[in-house]
């Protein structure tokens, strides 16, 4: 059930979160969506984030030991002149809904920015901690659901781990504090490439009926008992998978990138499980520091519904540096061919939906339902919506498919944890990791998020003033 909705216009009021202009309309559409009246500003700024190596593993339950490379928190804030917002993204494994709710205190009382305007992303990055929780209860006397569905040893009296969870706060006001001051007059441009061969669904669809040997493998895996991605076996079909690498560039008066903002569909699980003693950013981080090298500026990647999604490289650290001069050079591609955008009237809209539980999940939670927010920002062609846990990367294809607006970017891992995985209708009868405890919500889940957002698009796009024969 979905208890709560608000969709508004910044001509009203602030947006609700990040803002980005990405494509160009019809001419019909982009008549009434277009406002070259819009100055946009933006700025950018990051932190080190990494913990100290003492904090304790939520794998293994013992300290980490080491460092492979630093954990980021980047703030990117955008200023239209009527209004602000505020991303903040880290890499770390999730967003836990109190610290979605610190975070939007924190900041917003630091930049007068109104909570609705922050938007707080993860990379789900796994060689790293769980984001902590910041209070004892979750709407009232349920936990936090980060609790409820996944493990971690309790440390808050563990000195290390208490100055890394106070230290995530500093270093998100520290860190928009230093964009907002630095924010200036920016262009928008947009680029997109395949990247098809660095990922695969690694949910494969299994023959349900027909097999002369029905004890035939269905997976063929190599000598280091990994599964070779590339062939599948006993009649498996592949599952879905979105090949897109979009890429946002925040440009200055002298053409110069001042931050770039990539969308991609991908576990981030190229380090870990081999090193899963040791604190790194995964492949995010790596190709975050080829992109800043190649193209200029501050790169920040926004991870997209990639529950299912693996990388096709090879596990380990060398090639996952090998893999991130490969992104690089696809999203230097999507760069030189990008295409100026212009800014629309801003408008947005948030929902929360009630996402009811497995049994064992509510009695492992001591609830019934999970609240589950939604968020879609709207500028010109674009629509970016935010879906909390960690989407099945069908989820995402569906909404887009579903939504009003040419561009539509889909985040999972955003605002909170919801349900944690959630896929399409028929996911569950796969069997499987995903559809077991790390997926504690019902069947009826995947739709629900995908009604909702769907709906909320439509209302902002109706806000918006998207003409009615544009409107799905």
């Amino acid at each position: 059930m979905i208890h709560s909705a608000v969709v508004t216009s910044v001509a009203s009021k602030f947006f609700a979160a990040l803002v980005l202009v990405v494509a160009s309309l019809p001419a019909a559409a982009s008549a009434a969506a277009a406002d070259a009246g819009v100055t946009l500003r933006a700025g950018v700024a990051r932190e080190d984030i990494t913990p100290d190596p003492a904090v304790l593993n939520w794998i293994t339950g013992k300290p980490y030991g080491r460092v492979i490379d630093p954990l980021l928190l980047q703030a990117l804030v955008l200023d239209d002149g009527r209004s602000r917002a505020v991303l903040i993204r880290w890499d770390l494994v999730d967003v836990s809904e109190s610290a979605r709710d610190e975070v939007r205190r924190t900041v917003g009382g630091a930049l007068n920015v109104p909570a609705d305007n922050i938007l707080v992303h993860a990379s789900h990055n796994h060689s790293a901690p769980w984001a902590p929780t910041y209070r004892e209860g979750y709407r009232g006397k349920e936990r936090d659901t980060w609790w409820s569905i996944r493990y971690m040893p309790a440390q808050d009296a563990h000195a290390p781990y208490a100055a890394w969870k106070a230290r995530l706060i500093t270093a998100a006001v520290a860190a928009a504090k230093r964009a907002a001051e630095q924010a200036r007059p920016v262009t928008l441009s947009v680029g997109r490439v395949s990247v098809a061969e660095f990922l695969y669904n690694r949910r494969r669809r299994p023959a349900a009926w027909g097999l002369a040997d029905p004890n035939e493998k269905s997976v063929l895996t190599n000598g280091r008992g990994e599964w070779v991605p590339e062939v599948l076996l006993a009649g498996s079909t592949f599952g879905p998978v979105d090949r897109t690498l979009s890429l946002v560039q925040f440009r200055d008066a002298a053409d110069q990138p001042v931050a770039t903002l990539y969308h991609l569909s991908l576990h981030p699980v190229a380090i870990y499980p081999e090193n899963a003693d040791r604190i790194s950013a995964d492949w995010p981080g790596a190709a975050t520091r080829e992109l800043g090298a190649v193209l200029g500026g501050e790169a920040l990647f926004l991870q997209g519904c990639g529950g299912d999604i693996t990388p096709s490289w090879p596990r380990g650290v060398e090639a996952t540096a090998v893999a991130a001069k490969g992104l690089a050079k696809r999203a230097e591609t999507a760069a030189r061919f990008r295409s100026k955008q212009v800014p629309g009237r801003l408008v947005t809209g948030r929902r929360v939906v009630d996402l009811p539980l497995t049994p064992e999940a509510k009695e492992r939670l001591g609830a019934d339902t999970v609240a589950a927010e939604v968020q879609v920002i709207a500028c010109g062609p674009l629509a970016l919506v935010t879906l909390p846990g960690e989407p099945m990367t069908e989820l995402g294809l569906q909404i887009r498919a579903r939504s009003p607006f040419p561009q539509t970017l889909v985040l999972g891992y955003a605002n909170g944890n919801g349900v944690h995985y959630v896929g399409p209708p028929g996911e569950k009868a796969f069997g499987g990791y995903e559809a077991g405890r790390a997926g504690a919500g019902a069947e009826e889940c995947g739709p629900l998020l995908v009604d909702t957002a769907a709906r909320l698009l439509r209302s902002v796009a109706e806000q918006a003033g998207v003409p009615p024969q544009f409107l799905r």
